[in-house]
């Protein structure tokens, strides 16, 4: 069976951005029954902890809301600690001995969960609301209150734990995304810490089978994470090798 190796770079691309973009082949690809595997993918980590949202959300004792904006930025523990403390006022602190973040709790302007602003309608930032309040909730995690201070018990900085590279050209049936689409190539580990360079390949022994005749041209390629929601790499670049046989 015939091969075909293609090395995709997203400073080549002919629209989009370095992380969804179309590339157009000087050649067209005509394929009949072939299968794909994904090698040498490669990326900075350049997400920020406050990638999928900045916001910190307390009552605010007249039975509404009240939020506060994080700066967007790369934090570590103590630094996410004292950025709360700065926005929110309320004395906070950061254990490096168990990650977790204490705060002061102020009766009757206690902080919400995302479940909890479900139940709210109004007053939420610009393009914030109820279902998608863009807050940093995903990275503080858990909270309690214990012995009257609010404690989230282990936060993580990175706002992603994976990340995927789709394509919906490229519809692969027997790989199923999270969200049940056809269109994931490769499921991308996040293990180094941002400002590292991120490596992955489609796992040793597997390819995925790509549609019968199939003519590529354009391509279109997207690295998201888990709901599909394309990631910010911030200008810098993606590339990948491509294998059909």
């Amino acid at each position: 069976m015939e091969q075909h190796t293609i090395f995709i770079d997203s400073r080549e691309r002919s629209s989009g951005t370095d992380s969804a973009f179309e590339v157009t082949l000087r050649e067209s690809v005509h394929l009949q029954s072939h299968r794909l595997r994904v090698d040498h993918c490669r990326f900075v980590d350049s997400f920020f902890t406050t990638d999928l949202g900045k916001y910190v959300y307390y009552k605010d004792g007249s039975g509404g809301i009240q939020y506060f904006a994080l700066p967007e930025q790369a934090y570590t523990g103590p630094r996410l600690a004292v950025a709360l403390q700065t926005a929110t006022g309320r004395t906070t602190t950061y254990s490096d001995q168990t990650n977790a973040i204490t705060q002061v709790v102020v009766s009757g302007q206690e902080w919400l969960s995302d479940e909890e602003l479900r139940t709210f309608t109004s007053g939420f930032p610009a393009g914030a609301n109820s279902n998608t309040p863009l807050s940093l909730n995903s990275v503080l995690g858990p909270s309690a209150v214990v012995d009257g201070s609010l404690v989230w018990s282990f936060v993580k900085m990175s706002p992603y734990d994976h990340v995927f590279l789709r394509s919906r050209r490229l519809t692969v049936e027997n790989s199923h995304a999270p969200n049940g689409a056809h269109d994931v190539l490769c499921m991308i580990p996040l293990t180094e810490g941002v400002g590292r360079t991120v490596v992955g390949k489609t796992p040793d022994g597997v390819t995925h089978e790509l549609p019968a005749d199939l003519v590529l041209k354009t391509v279109d390629f997207s690295l998201t994470d888990y709901k599909g929601a394309v990631v910010n790499l911030r200008g810098r670049s993606l590339s990948f090798q491509l294998t059909i046989e």
